[in-house]
């Protein structure tokens, strides 16, 4: 039984950082990217997200078995 409960457990977690992820991702859509107008970086901004989300992402990935542990 302690053996099911904690794979429960371990499926929460990674659902609820799974969902933390993804709202991180819409913020940064939704109110990081005004911060780059009038900058050089302003043309830029799909590639800075992509590159933020996806080094976000990969990060957590990589976080994961440790905390998992």
């Amino acid at each position: 039984m302690t053996d099911r409960v904690s794979s429960f457990g371990r499926h929460l977690f990674g659902l609820s950082l799974a969902t933390i992820a993804a709202i991180v991702i819409v913020v940064i859509w939704e109110y990081g990217l005004d911060y780059l107008d009038g900058t050089p970086f302003e043309e830029l901004r799909y590639v800075i997200f992509g590159i933020a989300a996806i080094g976000l992402l990969s990060g957590l990935n990589s976080v994961m078995p440790k905390l998992m542990r």
